[in-house]
């Protein structure tokens, strides 16, 4: 991947942002509303309570008053900090109840007030670029724009990639299970990273550290340091020793599927100590989204079980989500707006997939729009099998061939 790549991120980002403004100012005026938020108490409540009483009310699936706590917080406390990530959390419960312009215009809000944060100004650009995204879904133009099939130098002839994780939205790692080699992948090229024996699955810290699960355990670090994942199962001390999916939670713990135990493991890695997690099943993919929510795709390829960090059930996706339906779901990935991309190596099709929260707190998922991976011509990838999506919602395919399809 070139410097023309690399101008073409930049021009995206640019169009995301003007797009932004074009959106905010021509539409909000007719979107519809949110709930309004109570009339502030008496006495003002500390930035930080609302704050931690809005990530609660949200964890409890109240998203109507994890709402109206944000709300309180960006209006009686302006100008702080706890002020601006209220904003971006509203942003998310905004379109998690389909109210996409009014999201948008929180992200741009959070853009004008955390010049001091660059970090958190580049997380409210990427949302809003997959918002924007998600908008488009409804016009002729549809949900991505343009498709390429590049050949990242650095990359030898990928034989059978399992995994695409990104670590930031230009940058990502890919394991080719088939050839025991995992690259890292940025806009340049890509270098080749050491792993374990046998490497099975890679995930990425909240810290930013690359874990990589292999036949004697996890590594971890730059002096990778290897871990087993052990414990009590079945009535019996275990050791995971195929691991085929991992996932980190925002606490550090990973989530994973091995294949010899038929459920979730959740594991401490400084540990190494797992013990079970969520509901008993045959499960393919673990993959961790926005507040944490954790998205388990069952084996045969027919339904995702989407979860809270306890393990409470929040919706099944599946096996017909409105217009679309799976055939052979092989690999999934998850945006930063509780958006489900599914590669169906059957149909050789991502359906894309938007959950939607109501008043009540139920959740459901609606069928937002559909790619299909080209398999003719020069721009081919066969035998699509991993599938990833960037921080600001492109997708990356990687399978049997000497190049990576980027869908924009």
């Amino acid at each position: 991947m070139g410097k023309s790549s690399s101008s073409n991120c930049a021009s995206a980002n640019a169009l995301a942002l003007a797009m932004v403004v074009a959106v905010t100012v021509t539409t909000i005026a007719g979107a519809q509303a949110p709930a309004s938020p109570s009339a502030a108490s008496a006495g003002q409540a500390p930035p930080e309570t609302l704050l931690s009483q809005a990530v609660k009310a949200e964890r409890d699936l109240r998203f109507d008053l994890a709402t109206d706590r944000l709300y309180e917080l960006i209006i009686e406390h302006p100008d702080t900090h706890d002020a601006v990530l209220a904003r971006l959390r509203l942003a998310r419960l905004l379109a998690l109840a389909g109210h996409l312009e009014p999201a948008i215009l929180e992200c741009q809000a959070v853009r004008n007030e955390s010049a001091g944060d660059a970090a958190l100004g580049n997380q409210a650009l990427e949302l809003a670029t997959t918002l924007v995204r998600r908008l488009r879904a409804t016009s002729p133009a549809g949900y991505f724009r343009t498709f390429e099939a590049v050949a990242a130098r650095g990359v030898q002839s990928i034989d059978e990639p399992r995994t695409v994780v990104f670590e930031s939205d230009g940058r990502f790692l890919m394991l080719d299970q088939g050839a025991a080699r995992l690259y890292r992948v940025g806009l340049e090229a890509a270098t080749q990273l050491p792993v374990p024996q046998e490497p099975s699955a890679v995930t990425v810290l909240p810290n930013g550290t690359v874990a990589i699960a292999g036949k004697t355990g996890v590594a971890t670090g730059p002096v990778p340091r290897v871990v087993a994942f052990s414990g009590n199962w079945g009535g019996k001390a275990r050791q995971a020793k195929k691991v085929r999916s991992m996932a980190a939670l925002s606490t550090g713990d990973v989530l994973v599927i091995d294949r010899d135990y038929d459920g979730a493991l959740r594991c401490q890695l400084d540990t190494g100590t797992c013990a079970p997690w969520g509901p008993v099943g045959k499960y393919r993919t673990v993959k961790v989204g926005a507040s944490d929510w954790v998205y388990l795709l069952d084996d045969r390829g027919q339904t995702v079980r989407v979860l809270d960090p306890s393990a409470r059930p929040i919706t099944v996706v599946g096996p017909i989500a409105g217009t679309a339906r799976f055939e052979k779901v092989e690999d999934i990935a998850v945006d930063l707006a509780h958006g489900l991309y599914l590669l169906d190596t059957k149909l050789k099709r991502v359906h894309i997939i938007t959950l939607r929260a109501a008043p009540d707190g139920t959740v459901s998922a609606m069928a937002t729009g559909s790619a299909d991976v080209p398999q003719e011509g020069d721009r081919t990838v066969k035998n699509p099998t991993a599938i990833g999506v960037a921080p600001g919602g492109s997708l990356v395919i990687a399978g049997r061939s000497p190049r990576i399809m980027r869908f924009r």
